[in-house]
């Protein structure tokens, strides 16, 4: 195989750029998560996912990166073939299935990062057993995609040497059957919260702004919409040059996706707000009966309960200020012991009446906080 190719037109240019730009914004996004919810709170679940999918997003674009300087992408097949030798062309297709199991690791890993990020979120059993269910679902449609990239050619040597006898399917359908799989994915995860965040019992511009919150992934699916107008005008047999620009838009849709998915945590670095204790914002549900947010919060029993185990939405309750943010607080319990002598005549005579007896109970009280600033 030739050595380092140059870099000695645009499209080789455009490559390299775009997979440097993309390692980039997502460490710096990453990161500045994890700032921002250490200073809130404990790093949990969905951000060491989030963090996963960082690494694997960087081999994506360091494989972009070989294929231009190492596997002739950029040029023709035919100039590959005469100018840096067959074996270029190989490394070449090598590295297309190696970035078909890199891009299925990126997206698998971000994807359940928002997933756990819903589950604490949104603490209801549904909810959770939702994102059990798809989470499964993204982690077998992901696996399949990688069998699927090996298997598509009989045997595996003629994925990158078509000159061995044998037969494939046809790629550009798979790739794109794989893209709009993965744009209805994004649909689910984007519509599975709005339900619980329309019952919110809250002004509407402020349950809009939360939903806008929570769909701006929205934003990557120009990129797949894009992309999957391009992949039926592939040509495997001149692959080094056709798939510039599909290899450009798919390389950039995991890095905004795990950028985007950053974006609604970040608000703890702009600046410490004080939130007020006695919010009275409460959760709306489909029968009579609503859930209370409590303020008050137990100091010593939060201390050894999961901090994912619930996330407090920060609401703005000043009419100037349409804010909203997202962050984890401690899980509240306060247990508290009592009898019938404390609950005051009233209750005292329903008690009695019952049973003659004067009965002390022991009540436990979980309590979800919703502060505002």
């Amino acid at each position: 195989m030739h050595g380092t190719i140059p870099i000695e037109n645009r499209l080789q240019v455009c490559v390299v750029v775009a997979s440097s730009i993309s390692i980039s914004i997502v460490v710096i996004a990453v990161g500045l998560r994890l700032v921002a919810k250490r200073i809130r709170n404990r790093v949990d679940g969905s951000d060491w996912c989030i963090v996963v999918a960082c690494l694997w997003n960087a081999a994506l674009h360091g494989t972009c990166i070989s294929l231009v300087t190492h596997g002739g992408l950029g040029f023709h097949t035919a100039e590959v073939m005469q100018r840096f030798g067959p074996g270029t062309t190989t490394y070449f297709f090598k590295g297309i299935m190696t970035f078909s199991m890199l891009w299925n690791a990126t997206v698998c890993f971000s994807k359940l990062s928002v997933l756990l990020m819903y589950s604490a979120l949104i603490p209801t059993p549904t909810m959770i057993r939702m994102s059990v269910a798809f989470g499964a679902f993204i982690v077998v449609w992901c696996s399949a995609n990688i069998m699927a990239a090996f298997l598509i050619c009989r045997p595996l040597a003629r994925n990158w040497d078509f000159t061995v006898p044998g037969t494939c399917g046809s790629q550009p359908d798979f790739y794109f059957t794989m893209g709009i799989i993965n744009l209805i994915t994004d649909a689910v995860l984007i519509g599975m919260p709005m339900p619980y965040l329309y019952k919110l019992a809250m002004p509407m511009r402020k349950k809009l702004l939360a939903m806008g919150l929570l769909s701006i992934g929205i934003g990557t699916w120009a990129i797949t919409i894009y992309r999957q107008t391009v992949l039926p005008t592939l040509d495997f047999a001149d692959m080094t040059y056709s798939g510039v620009l599909a290899t450009i838009l798919s390389g950039l849709e995991p890095a905004v996706a795990i950028v985007l998915a950053c974006v609604p945590l970040l608000r703890p670095l702009f600046g410490k707000s004080r939130h007020n204790l006695d919010s009275g914002y409460q959760c709306g549900s489909s029968s009579a009966k609503q859930i209370s947010f409590m303020s008050k919060r137990g100091a010593g029993a939060s201390r050894g309960l999961d901090p994912t185990a619930t996330f407090s939405e920060l609401v703005d309750q000043t009419k100037n200020s349409s804010q909203i943010e997202l962050r984890p607080v401690e899980g509240i319990q306060r247990v508290c012991i009592s009898s019938d002598e404390e609950r005051g005549k009233e209750e005292r005579g329903k008690m009695m009446g019952k049973g003659g007896v004067s009965p002390r109970t022991i009540s436990v009280e979980r309590m979800w906080e919703v502060r505002s600033n």
